[in-house]
């Protein structure tokens, strides 16, 4: 009995041995004072603002409420709000240009300017899901072993060519964002590529299930994505006018497009596509923009 207990107790410390440095510490500091503290389960008015800030603070690195909990129908829930998600990304930017301006950049140091301060309110979840597609899906391989690959952690040479391209065009087209309509247009591309995840969400099937991906799907309801188009046709319009709503449906156009032909190499999407398909998004809508622009400039 006493060697067995010896054993137990050898087992719990190597578990515990395991499990150092892995703890999560309570958040401190005078700013987490300061955040929201919303109940667990919101009902009434109180579940859309819940659910507005989930997305919020999802898909950007804000972070106003405290949550103890997080429950899989709270991220179905957000899907509509991901225009106006889009809105307050875009307003972020618009703040970003401002200041840029003021500091009398212009050309590329605008751009990496732009592209610094959306990583900075935005994060990198974009990039991570943009990456692991571009390993998988230039892979060469077969579909199951694609999904493999997206799958794995490591970084491979398809994900850092794809982001030095990326963020080269990004740069690129950020460094021109003065001629292309200033904040309008950060406005209105960051609305059009989030209202298209929950197109992707809720319109595609899922390659593989789990993941996050599904984590959206699952409690969803086809009127979320109603509202979410509602919303961006709404908001799109009071920002831009027809000529940006215009040109957000020629540029929604060719992302619906580039979804079909990844469903086609995968079988259906997932979260990392979504990510791969909103940053593609972003620079067709302001690369279409910069043609209509350079057009009418140009004699």
């Amino acid at each position: 009995m006493t060697e067995k207990n010896d054993k137990t107790v050898a087992g719990e410390d190597a578990l515990a041995e395991k499990k150092k440095g892995t703890e999560v510490e309570t958040e401190t500091g005078w700013l987490w004072h300061l955040y929201l503290r919303l109940p667990s389960r919101s009902t009434g008015p109180f579940r859309y603002i819940r659910d507005f800030f989930t997305c919020l603070e999802f898909l950007t690195r804000i972070r106003v409420t405290k949550r103890e909990e997080w429950f899989p129908d709270d991220f179905a829930r957000s899907v509509p709000f991901f225009p106006w998600t889009g809105l307050v990304m875009g307003v972020l930017q618009w703040g970003a240009l401002v200041v840029g301006l003021w500091l009398q950049l212009s050309g590329l140091l605008l751009g990496i300017f732009l592209t610094l301060t959306e990583l900075f309110f935005l994060g990198t979840l974009m990039y991570d899901g943009f990456m692991d597609t571009c390993d998988g899906i230039f892979s060469g391989r077969t579909r199951a072993r694609k999904l493999e690959i997206m799958q794995d952690s490591h970084v491979g040479a398809n994900a850092v060519l794809g982001a030095v391209l990326l963020i080269l065009g990004k740069v690129s087209l950020f460094a021109v964002l003065p001629v292309l309509g200033g904040g309008v247009a950060l406005m209105t591309m960051y609305v059009l590529t989030r209202t298209l995840m929950t197109v992707y969400i809720l319109a595609f099937p899922n390659a593989r299930p789990g993941g996050l991906g599904d984590m959206f799907r699952q409690g969803g309801s086809p009127r979320y994505l109603w509202l979410a188009v509602l919303s961006a046709v709404t908001l799109i319009y009071a920002v831009g006018g027809p000529e940006y709503l215009l040109l957000s449906a020629v540029a929604a156009l060719g992302c619906l497009l580039l979804a079909w032909w990844v469903r086609s190499n995968l079988g259906g999407l997932t979260g990392d596509t979504f990510g791969f398909l909103t940053e593609l998004g972003g620079l067709l809508f302001l690369g279409i923009l910069f043609s209509v622009a350079r057009s009418a400039l140009v004699p």
